[in-house]
């Protein structure tokens, strides 16, 4: 990777909670996800931490979405990571995980399609290369390709 990568983290909620440390590691999903990629060139991405309804009105949708990424024609910003800070402490919940896996898992997938990587196989092969080498192996057999 070269160039300078700049991660903005907005945060447009109040019912989560955000942990010490969450934003040093979503910045370091970023750039783990743009190195292991190969992104070239300097880039801007926001990372905006929302709320369930806000991340479905961006994609049209009624249905509960944990995240999405959405491509900027701006030049020199990669794009916006829509993250459901409320879904991922339920899926926490739910697979009996941590908040901070479950939000660095939804980072780097989004990372992952804003790059352009979207066959699922390679998806999941940088998916878990990614999440072992920020100390998140994944053990479950959970599906996380969406």
């Amino acid at each position: 990777m070269t160039g300078k990568t700049k991660v903005v983290i907005t945060e447009e909620q109040k019912s989560v909670k955000v942990p010490k440390g969450l934003r040093m590691l979503i910045r370091r999903c970023c750039l783990a996800a743009l190195q292991l990629t190969g992104y070239q060139g300097a880039a801007i991405v926001n990372v905006i931490l929302t709320d369930s309804d806000t991340v479905s009105k961006h994609l049209g949708t009624t249905d509960t979405v944990e995240a999405i990424s959405v491509a900027s024609n701006t030049p020199g910003v990669l794009g916006d990571v829509y993250i459901s800070l409320e879904q991922a402490q339920a899926v926490a919940v739910a697979t009996e995980s941590t908040f901070q896996k479950e939000v660095c898992l939804l980072t780097v997938r989004e990372m992952l399609h804003l790059t352009g990587c979207d066959g699922d196989g390679e998806l999941r092969e940088y998916l878990d290369m990614i999440m072992y080498q920020l100390g998140f192996p994944l053990t479950t057999a959970r599906e996380y390709i969406r």
